[in-house]
């Protein structure tokens, strides 16, 4: 339900994929002394962007009454400022980084990293390839409770590497019982998933544990489960905007898909949408109704619901199941 999960850059290389901080936990686990200093690279990035605003406010007299001068320039100027701090910082950067490595290394006895890649961008884009079956796929004759069983023992073990065919795949059972109960199809709620999850790279995770939040659902005061919380970047009257937000942890992408079904349904705000009559319809009217700040939510993901990519999974899997 935000717009921080829809980037594909990794988070060291845009300020703005924010969720993506959360693998330097994951890579505290496998290396502290990597992770200290990507730690340490974040810091030295805070220092380098105060420094920058300094600067910026010692110019701020010269603004007023210039014709060149506007809250929108103002906006731009800082996301290009919160980049620009973060590309500074990378590599070499100014020093800073360097000094607090060694002093943390030593406090804290934080042996020196045995990686020899330092740039977390190769951990972050690090994939894990599927090849196992379609869950379900050759049990068209199960009945019902065994197919939800099947169903929740397979989802709890699916991997992404972030390509249309594998987030199709591995989805589209869970999808398609969805969307049935919705009264849209299932590439409609695909569709949204991919959209919030950046084809399942970027779900949120509690340490090394994901989440399995596939529709980036908020944790509000009726949600009486785990929960995550993480940056998100929101837009508020147009402006986008960092916060933290608290989301619903799930046990399985099945369990994700369960309570996405619950959470539409018993929402009077979303009446609207389940009664759309069609997918895209469905996908406008959650928009309307408050589902997600960005403006271009719907678009977005109707774009994917009707992408050639997305079109060739679908026919895929369906030509596999009835091949089962």
């Amino acid at each position: 339900m935000n717009s921080t999960f829809a980037t594909t850059t990794t988070a060291s290389d845009s300020y703005t994929d924010l969720a993506g901080l959360n693998a330097i936990t994951r890579l505290g686990k496998k290396d502290q002394g990597q992770a200290l200093g990507e730690i340490a690279k974040q810091f030295e990035s805070m220092m380098v962007q105060m420094m920058m605003k300094s600067m910026r406010s010692a110019n701020e007299v010269f603004a007023e009454g210039n014709f060149l001068s506007s809250s929108e320039g103002d906006l731009y100027q800082d996301m290009y400022d919160d980049q620009l701090s973060l590309s500074i910082s990378k590599g070499r950067g100014l020093g800073i980084a360097d000094v607090m490595v060694r002093q943390l290394r030593q406090r804290f006895g934080v042996e020196e990293s045995k990686t020899k890649a330092t740039d977390i961008g190769d951990y972050l884009n690090s994939r894990n390839n599927y090849s196992g079956p379609i869950p379900g796929a050759g049990s068209a004759k199960l009945k019902a409770t065994e197919l939800q069983h099947e169903l929740s023992n397979q989802s709890s073990k699916l991997e992404f590497d972030g390509s249309t065919d594998s987030f199709v795949q591995q989805l589209y059972r869970m999808a398609e019982q969805a969307a049935n109960k919705l009264g849209v199809k299932p590439e409609a709620l695909i569709a949204q998933a991919a959209l919030e999850t950046g084809w399942g790279k970027k779900i949120s995770s509690m340490g090394d544990k994901s989440s399995f939040n596939l529709f980036n659902i908020k944790a509000d005061k009726r949600w009486q489960g785990s929960t995550v919380t993480i940056p998100t970047l929101e837009v508020r009257q147009g402006v986008p905007v960092k916060e933290y937000a608290a989301f619903r942890a799930y046990d399985s992408p099945q369990h994700s898909f369960d309570d996405y079904v619950e959470f539409i349904s018993n929402s009077p705000r979303y009446e609207q949408a389940l009664a759309a009559g069609d997918s895209e319809s469905y996908i406008r009217a959650l928009k309307a109704a408050g589902y997600a700040t960005d403006p271009n939510y719907a678009d977005k993901v109707l774009a994917i619901m009707h992408g050639k990519d997305m079109k060739n999974s679908i026919a895929a899997v369906k030509n596999t199941m009835i091949k089962g």
